[in-house]
C-alpha cells in the first residue's frame, strides 16, 4: 500500500508542500466560521496579507490584485484594523514567536497607507506579554517599489529583515510572466541603502522550475545573487497545480535545477543543508521566525487580510478572497472574516505540518506526538507512523537523528512522495 502511494506520487508535480492536494480534499472537514481555531492558545505567529501588486505576475499562486487608489488602499487597511481588534478582543494571548508581513506587495502602498500598517504592527505586539528569544518580524517588497521613505519607516517600527522577489535574472521570463524587477544597478544600489539604513537581513526570493528555464538560466541567477550579495537567499520550486501552466519541467529537471542552485550557494559561502530551500551567510536557517516555527514546530498562526490562512492544532481556516479574482467581491461586507473553516483529526493536521515541513527538508516527531497528545490520542507517533517510516528508512528516503527525520538527496528528489505516504487519503 505504501508503496502504491509513493510510486502514484513521486513523478507527479501535483505533489509538494501543498496539501491537500486537491482542492475538495477537506470538505468533510467544513465548519462554521464560528468555530474558534484559537480558544484557550496563547501562544502564536502573526501574519498579515496586503493583496495589492504594480502589476500581477502570471506564476503568483497568492490571491493579490492590481494596486488601487489611495481611498481604497485605506479602506482595506481600515477592515485589517477591525478584524485585528474583533480578534484581541476575543482572545487572550501570551508570548509571539514571528510577524510577517507579505501579499501581494506591502510596498506598493502608499507613504500614508504603509505607516498605517506598520502602525497595525506595533498595536499587535502590544497586546503580547513576551516575545520568544529568537524573535524576528519580516516584511516583503520588491525592488519597484521599496523607496528611501519606506526602509525608513521599516526600521523606525523595528523590522530589520526585509525579503525581495527576484525569481529569476533572465528578463525574457520576466516579462513573459509580467514581471520587473528593475536594472541590476538599481537593485543594488537598493540593497546598500536598505544596509545603510540599518536593515540588518536582506533575503532574495528566485525561483526554479518556471516554464522555459534551464540550467543556464540558473547559473545566471548565482551571477545576480553574487553580484547583489544579499545576506540570504530563499529557493522557491514553481507549483504547477497551483496556477495555469501547460508545460511542466520534469522531476529529473527540477532536482537537477535545484542542484545547480545549491552548488553555486555553498560556492558564494551560503550556509544550507541540501533539500532545504533557505540559505544564509549567518549562522541561522535563513528564515524570518514566523517561518522558522511554522514549519519547524507547527506553531498556531494566525492570519490577517485577505483569503490568509490560520492554523492550529483544531484545524486550519482561509479568510474570505481565497480563489477571487475581483477586489470589489472580497470586502462586499466591509469586513474581512473566515470563509472556509476545518476542524481536522489529528493525521490531518499531521499531514498539512508535514507538507509545511517539507519545504524546510525535514520534521519533528516530537512535534507530531504533540498533536497526537491534544487530540488525546494514547499511541505515540512512533507506533502510529511505524510503517510509513521503516518505508522511508528502507527505501534511503529519510535519516532520523534525535527525533528529526530528514530528506535524502533521494528523499528530496521526491519530496511530494515521501509527504503522501502520512496523508490519511
Amino acid at each position: 500500500m505504501l508503496r502504491e502511494k509513493f510510486d502514484k506520487a513521486k513523478d507527479n508535480l501535483y505533489y509538494n508542500t501543498s496539501y491537500p492536494v486537491t482542492k475538495d480534499g477537506w470538505n468533510k472537514y467544513l465548519v462554521s466560521n464560528d468555530f474558534d481555531l484559537f480558544s484557550n492558545t496563547k501562544d502564536m505567529s502573526i501574519y498579515i496579507h496586503i493583496p495589492f501588486c504594480n502589476s500581477l505576475c502570471k506564476f503568483c499562486e497568492y490571491t493579490r490584485f492590481k494596486k488601487q487608489d489611495e481611498f481604497t488602499e485605506s479602506q482595506y487597511i481600515s477592515i485589517l484594523e477591525n478584524q485585528i481588534n474583533e480578534f484581541f478582543n476575543n482572545h487572550n494571548v501570551n508570548k509571539l514567536y514571528g510577524f510577517d508581513i507579505g501579499g501581494g506587495t506591502p510596498t506598493c502602498l502608499s507613504d500614508n497607507n504603509f505607516d498605517r500598517l506598520l502602525e497595525l504592527e506595533d498595536k499587535i505586539e502590544s497586546h503580547f506579554n513576551s516575545f520568544v528569544g529568537d524573535y524576528e518580524k519580516s516584511i516583503e517588497a520588491n525592488f519597484p517599489t521599496i523607496t528611501e521613505n519606506k526602509i525608513k519607516a521599516i526600521v523606525s517600527h523595528n523590522i530589520k529583515r526585509i525579503s525581495l522577489g527576484v525569481q529569476v535574472a533572465n528578463c525574457n521570463i520576466l516579462n513573459h510572466n509580467m514581471r520587473n524587477n528593475g536594472t541590476y544597478s538599481d537593485m543594488f544600489d537598493k540593497i546598500n541603502l536598505m544596509k545603510y539604513l540599518g536593515i540588518r537581513k536582506i533575503n532574495l526570493d528566485f525561483m526554479y522550475g518556471l516554464q522555459g528555464q534551464n540550467i543556464c538560466d540558473v547559473k545566471n541567477s548565482l551571477e545576480l545573487i553574487s553580484y547583489l550579495n544579499s545576506d540570504q537567499v530563499t529557493l522557491y520550486e514553481m507549483r504547477y497545480n497551483m496556477v495555469d501552466q501547460k508545460e511542466n519541467n520534469s522531476r529529473d529537471e527540477m532536482l537537477k535545477q535545484y542542484e545547480t542552485f545549491y552548488n553555486g550557494l555553498i560556492n558564494l559561502g551560503y550556509i544550507g543543508k541540501f533539500g532545504c530551500n533557505t540559505f544564509s551567510r549567518y549562522n541561522d536557517d535563513g528564515v524570518s521566525s514566523y517561518l522558522r516555527y511554522r514549519m519547524k514546530s507547527c506553531t498556531p498562526y494566525k492570519g490577517f487580510g485577505i483569503s490568509a490562512q490560520s492554523m492550529s492544532y483544531k484545524g486550519l481556516s482561509y479568510n474570505m478572497g481565497k480563489g477571487e479574482t475581483e477586489y470589489s467581491k472580497c470586502i462586499m461586507q466591509n469586513k474581512i472574516s473566515e470563509q472556509f473553516t476545518y476542524s481536522l483529526p489529528e493525521k490531518e493536521v499531521i499531514a498539512k505540518y508535514i507538507a509545511i515541513s517539507l519545504y524546510y527538508g525535514s520534521f519533528d516527531i516530537d512535534v507530531l506526538n504533540e498533536i497526537l497528545e491534544f487530540h488525546n490520542i494514547k499511541e505515540t507517533a512512533e507506533q502510529l507512523y511505524h510503517d510509513q517510516l521503516k518505508f522511508l528508512l528502507e527505501n534511503e528516503c529519510v535519516e532520523i537523528h534525535n527525533q528529526i527525520v530528514t530528506l535524502t538527496k533521494k528523499g528530496f528528489k521526491y519530496y511530494g512522495a515521501v509527504g503522501s505516504v502520512f496523508y490519511p487519503n
